[in-house]
């Protein structure tokens, strides 16, 4: 599946990829452990409120959510290496998708035939890989 990437999508990319990995963002070995988990956690509801909240249109929050998302899955040790307290995380992001999603295509910025489906399956995909970590409570992320 393909996302197209304009380029306000690529620059959400970067800027999201800097604010998910923080100080490690632009060096050649990177190291992460629990307290990457923390970071992630703190930094999510830093996003919700104080980014995308401030998004005005579906377009932009699409940008953002989908940069954000991204970079989750690619660096994805926060959800194999926590102790705990993911759950509202993965629920908020789920409700975050879901009501993005209801919006049509124009609106979100973005074309039917392939970049919706594409970011259906990177949430397909993401979801398989949070509902497989080892986590008590077990996590469900319902983006539909």
């Amino acid at each position: 599946r393909y996302v197209f990437i304009t380029q306000r999508r690529n620059d959400r990319l970067d800027e999201m990829r800097r604010f998910v990995l923080g100080d490690q963002a632009d060096h050649g070995i990177m190291m992460f452990n629990t307290s990457f988990s923390y970071e992630v956690q703190g930094g999510f509801y830093y996003f919700k409120s104080n980014i995308y909240a401030k998004a005005k249109t579906p377009a932009d929050k699409f940008d953002l959510l989908y940069a954000y998302t991204y970079h989750l899955k690619v660096y994805d040790v926060w959800l194999h290496d926590n102790e705990g307290g993911m759950e509202g995380i993965v629920k908020d992001l789920a409700n975050m998708w879901k009501r993005l999603l209801g919006n049509d295509d124009n609106k979100l910025g973005i074309d039917a035939e392939y970049t919706r489906p594409g970011v259906i399956q990177l949430l397909q995909d993401f979801k398989r890989e949070i509902e497989s970590a080892c986590s008590e409570p077990p996590l469900k992320f319902i983006f539909q």
